[in-house]
């Protein structure tokens, strides 16, 4: 028996046309199984469900390739600085040990899929936190991952992070760097079985990726042997670099004065498959004109994807300052969240913002630049042009988003309105794969609901909070590693 044929109409509809997306007012999808038939107006074939979605958007999905995959802890760090002294390098005398028990690691990526849907993300390659680890993720966990975004619905790229080592401070702030080769080697390799698994699955929806922790996480070995990997099996891979000035520091120092992307691309890791988070220090340890530029020619003749986070690095204070040269060379531009909320919107606001507020230019970032890079951008990335546009011929997978909302404000275009205005709690209904998963702002395939999920999370955040001090330099008390805005006062506190 075939498959039936469902319409979906709408206010409006985000199609795509001579490569790139545009707007069909009264529009409507049709689609039949996983794949859409029709994007367009009038469609005269047969149809067995009608949805009318009246005053929404539907578009196509979000695709996040930097998605929090577990409770967020660097909102801690919001207000908290220097890092090195609030647990986010972990201190040198503590004996490393796994601080979340197997149930919490569980709960916490069936919590972080589920908000990731809400938010109108139905693709997405998670990222979770090792600070709270004996040493990175492993093979069964992920194994666990992949039954939650099954139950889901969720499309998702999937993959343990692994190291060669890690950073560590003592009480002056001086970092050492802490390797393990037979570990390195076992990481790799697990990473390398998990997305053979992943392969033999079969289930459409779920992929297998390489998830290295960050080019400083690595040494030599470990980054040559992950250039064999990824060319071998040419695989989606991400790791983070140009993110931060104790990466671009030590890579410098343990790579004679080379640049992150210097020595990627030496390794063989600067190719088509590469996921590269955060692209904000280009050009090295000392960077200049020049060897900006050469770090982007680079980019540019690797085919490699740029993947943005501007919410969490408008956060701590810094973005790409380069997104007009870089978009200007044609490398490709992604999206991820990397932070809570998982909220697209406002990281397409923010980096628009952002990065007219670091180029000094209004003109040199608009709406649909970023609304490109949330799925077009992502798409690209992953080597997959049937999702991130709704066209025929590709995935069902689509948001709608309720234009009614009050705060939207009044809607003169509605991209620009949704970029300005919009928000995560505006997506009403998310199909992946011809299938509902989320709708009317309920997760119909979830055995809990997001009230629920909210009150056993706070529980799980209160326990990794409490396991700060053993962790962090000089351990001191908690109230001192996480402060709070103003004083708290107690009941009964005596007051002149």
């Amino acid at each position: 028996m075939s498959e039936k044929v469902t319409r979906l109409r709408a206010a409006w509809v985000v199609g795509y046309r001579d490569g790139d997306h545009c707007l069909l007012p009264d529009g409507e999808v049709v689609w039949q199984g996983e794949r859409i038939l029709f994007v367009g107006f009038d469609y005269t074939g047969q149809v067995d469900e009608e949805i009318n979605a009246g005053n929404c958007l539907v578009g196509p999905g979000f695709i996040d390739l930097d998605a929090l995959g577990d409770l967020d802890t660097t909102v801690l760090a919001f207000d908290n600085q220097p890092g090195w002294k609030k647990g986010r390098i972990v201190a040198a005398d503590w004996h490393r040990r796994d601080l979340y028990s197997r149930e919490q690691l569980n709960f916490a990526k069936h919590y972080a899929y589920s908000h990731l849907l809400l938010n109108g993300i139905t693709s997405f390659a998670p990222i979770t936190s090792i600070l709270y680890r004996e040493w990175a993720e492993d093979f069964d966990e992920y194994l666990y991952a992949a039954d939650v975004a099954e139950s889901l619905g969720a499309r998702a790229w999937l993959g343990p992070a692994f190291m060669a080592g890690y950073y560590a401070s003592d009480n002056q702030g001086q970092f050492s760097w802490n390797g393990n080769r037979q570990r390195a080697q076992q990481g790799l390799d697990d990473a390398v079985n998990f997305y053979q698994r992943m392969q033999q699955r079969g289930v459409s929806t779920l992929s297998g990726m390489l998830a290295p922790d960050r080019i400083e996480g690595g040494d030599a070995v470990w980054l040559q042997d992950l250039g064999d990997v990824v060319t071998s099996l040419g695989c989606p891979t991400r790791l983070h670099c140009c993110q931060s000035e104790l990466e671009v520091g030590e890579i410098a120092r343990r790579y004679q004065g080379r640049s992150s992307l210097q020595v990627l691309d030496e390794n063989g890791l600067l190719n088509r498959h590469m996921l590269l988070p955060h692209g904000q220090f280009l050009g090295g340890v000392n960077p200049s004109s020049a060897s900006v530029a050469e770090d982007i020619a680079r980019l540019a003749q690797s085919g490699a994807s740029v993947v943005a986070c501007p919410l969490v690095s408008g956060r701590h204070g810094k973005y790409l300052e380069h997104y007009p040269a870089l978009k200007a060379a044609g490398i490709n531009l992604a999206l991820g969240s990397d932070t809570f909320p998982a909220d697209m919107f406002t990281n397409m606001q923010m980096g628009v913002v952002l990065t007219r507020v670091v180029t000094g230019d209004i003109a040199a970032a608009s709406a649909a630049d970023y609304y490109r890079m949330a799925t077009l951008g992502g798409a690209q990335a992953l080597g997959r042009d049937d999702l991130g546009r709704l066209a025929a011929g590709c995935q069902a997978d689509m948001m709608l988003v309720n234009l009614d909302q009050p705060a939207l404000g009044q809607i003169f275009d509605p991209i620009t309105s949704l970029v300005l205005n919009g928000n995560g709690r505006d997506v009403t209904g998310v199909i992946i794969a011809g299938r509902k998963v989320v709708w009317d702002r309920e997760l119909v395939n979830s055995g809990q609901s997001a009230a629920a999920l909210h009150a056993e999370s706070q529980q799980v955040f209160a326990h990794i909070i409490s396991t700060y001090p053993e962790r962090t330099v000089g351990h001191p008390p908690v109230e001192e590693i996480v402060t709070s805005s103003f004083p708290r006062v107690t009941r009964g506190a005596v007051h002149e």
